[in-house]
């Protein structure tokens, strides 16, 4: 059978169009996750996986929507009350560099991790259909967990979610063999901003550098806010005196209860 030059050109500027907006696209993930390892709960958190050209930032709904504020007026929304999975948040220029933010709970203080782990994939024949895909599997061990991938090379984009990439195609679908963690792609739109609008940070810091930021919020978790800003209420909606000895033992304890990090290797034990 013959092909005409014409219909192979066609055919190859559809392939170069389609590859083209696949690196202008917004990949959504769903997160189930459990907060901690003995849990038989999961939770689940939107993530978007935004990519223009050759960067990318991998952010909860909650930060991109922080992240969009920030762009148009100047400052975006606050921090929570402890260091939690909501601020999974990652810069990928690949080749390049690969940044973990870390957002100081409480306060608008803002570091990155350079990540400078080497991903070897073991990629393996196993092939099956998840949604409108055709997946391959593969297989890598990263943060003390060994993680099972499902990849597709129909888009031709060696992403994925959170630190993940190096696969010949979009992750589709990633998780630990105990399901601590399981990220699926449940969506792709075009991505309509014009820039990234990467979160700003102070510098860069080391994983113990991390771990001590930790253990210091850890010990005085209120050492960051004004108590006398700080009001509390009854049922009622008097005016009370503020049990401040209560709210750190009740923000030590979220803390030790939601300790299932996604890096083991680097997991702060707390007493």
């Amino acid at each position: 059978m013959k092909v005409s030059t014409f219909s192979c050109c066609l055919f190859l500027i559809g392939i170069v169009s389609g590859f083209l907006k696949a690196q202008n696209s917004s990949f959504i993930y769903e997160l189930n996750y459990k907060y901690n390892s003995d849990s038989l709960k999961t939770e689940k958190i939107i993530f978007y996986l935004d990519i223009k050209n050759k960067e990318s930032i991998f952010r909860s709904d909650k930060f991109r929507q922080s992240d969009s504020l920030r762009a148009k007026q100047g400052w975006g929304n606050g921090f929570d009350m402890e260091y939690n999975n909501k601020q999974l948040y990652i810069y990928k220029n690949i080749g390049k560099e690969i940044l973990k933010y870390v957002f100081v709970p409480l306060i608008h203080s803002t570091y990155v991790i350079p990540i400078n782990d080497e991903f070897h994939w073991k990629i393996i024949e196993e092939r099956k259909k998840i949604g409108n895909y055709n997946c391959q599997k593969a297989e890598l061990n990263y943060g003390e967990r060994k993680w099972i991938a499902w990849f597709t090379n129909e888009i031709p984009l060696q992403e994925g979610p959170y630190v993940f990439y190096g696969l010949p195609g979009m992750i589709v679908n990633i998780f630990d063999e105990k399901f601590n963690y399981d990220f699926s792609l449940i969506q792709v739109t075009d991505f309509k901003w014009k820039e990234l609008n990467a979160d700003k940070f102070r510098k860069k810091i080391t994983w113990e550098d991390f771990k001590k930021l930790q253990k210091n919020y850890y010990t005085e978790p209120l050492s960051m806010i004004n108590k006398a800003d700080v009001k509390s209420y009854d049922e009622s909606g008097n005016l009370i005196k503020t049990d401040f000895k209560e709210m750190k033992e009740n923000i030590q304890k979220k803390i030790r209860e939601k300790n299932n990090p996604i890096e083991l290797n680097y997991k702060v034990e707390y007493k």
